[in-house]
């Protein structure tokens, strides 16, 4: 396939996406799954695609359901976010999605608490990590608060961010341990866990981590990148050239994964800004498996998850749809841009 089709051809796969969501959307804006997690990516895919009515709808009934009156969002009936002292990275998906749609109480209210959560000394910003996460800031909910951040704005919590991306991977040991995503309350890199936590704290390699988080990686290349381009900060784009780095490193297997959308997004946007060949190839080889990898129906089936579609559960269908739909615009607007 010619870089040319690419862009046009991850349109295409995101309009069809797309109307999956709508043709699936229920009257009351869920997708009858009582639960939070499959729905929070929802409102920004749908409002990204220019479906204000339904992207609003979305949010509105997860924001019901869901978002307590301190704008943390919650679900019930999940018992491990019940154990967990704070997890953002969804609220900040919902604080994108409103900014977006244009919710903007809805946006200043959950954005404004994740804000809160973020550690005046090193930029960090707290994550889902265990019942003590209070003590932990780690890369996934910094990069995106920053991400947000830059659309909003809101310039003392883009610079934090840009400082704990920046020294998160200065501080980096040796490649071949992975790549460890977590400070302390001290700002110490957390490099001792439990092994059961493990994909939670270092993102490691295929041949010795199950499903490792790749999509941290490409978070911190995206914002690194997008933060360049807004702001001209040289520092942020050799970080987003040692986050590509890392993302290569871990071969072909980061780009055949269901976390890829997020690289190959980071990616098209690192070729934008720096102009490296290699960057907008990983990006084309990114698009190119969530390509072959979606059905006739516009949604996705994730092979390396489930080995039928079958066996993929609706709520998975409905979480990577929303997802790659997503990922795969930003993508084609960035390309398009460029070109």
């Amino acid at each position: 396939m010619a870089m040319s089709v690419y862009p046009d051809q991850a349109r295409k796969a995101s309009d069809a996406g797309v109307q999956w969501l709508r043709g699936n959307l229920t009257e009351e804006g869920g997708y009858g799954i009582p639960a939070l997690l499959p729905h929070y990516k929802t409102p920004m895919a749908l409002a990204a695609a220019g479906f204000l009515d339904e992207a609003r709808a979305s949010l509105s009934w997860i924001t019901e359901r869901y978002v307590g009156p301190d704008w943390h969002a919650r679900d019930p009936q999940d018992a491990a976010a019940a154990s967990r002292q704070c997890d953002l990275y969804e609220d900040l998906w919902l604080a994108w999605g409103a900014q977006k749609i244009g919710m903007l109480r809805e946006s200043h209210g959950i954005y404004s608490r994740c804000r809160d959560l973020q550690d005046p000394a090193t930029g960090g910003v707290r994550s889902r990590i265990g019942p003590d996460s209070a003590n932990f800031y780690d890369l996934r909910s910094t990069a995106l608060t920053g991400l947000v951040g830059l659309i909003v704005g809101d310039e003392q919590a883009v610079a934090g961010a840009v400082e704990f991306t920046l020294r998160l991977i200065a501080d980096q040991p040796d490649q071949s341990q992975g790549f460890f995503l977590v400070r302390d309350g001290n700002g110490d890199l957390v490099t001792s866990f439990p092994e059961e936590d493990a994909r939670l704290f270092v993102v490691g390699f295929a041949e010795q981590q199950a499903d490792p988080l790749y999509y941290a990686l490409g978070l911190g290349l995206t914002f690194l990148a997008a933060a360049y381009e807004q702001g001209g900060v040289r520092a942020c784009l050799t970080g987003a050239f040692r986050y590509a780095e890392q993302c290569m490193a871990r071969t072909d297997a980061i780009l055949r994964h269901h976390y890829t959308g997020k690289i190959g997004w980071g990616m098209a946007l690192l070729y934008r800004v720096g102009g490296h060949s290699e960057h907008r190839v990983m990006a084309e080889q990114a698009v190119s498996h969530l390509l072959r990898t979606q059905l006739d129906s516009g949604a996705w089936w994730i092979p390396t998850l489930y080995r039928t579609l079958e066996e993929q559960p609706r709520a998975v269908t409905l979480d990577r749809t929303a997802e790659h739909s997503l990922w795969l615009r930003l993508f084609s607007d960035t390309m398009r841009a460029e070109g």
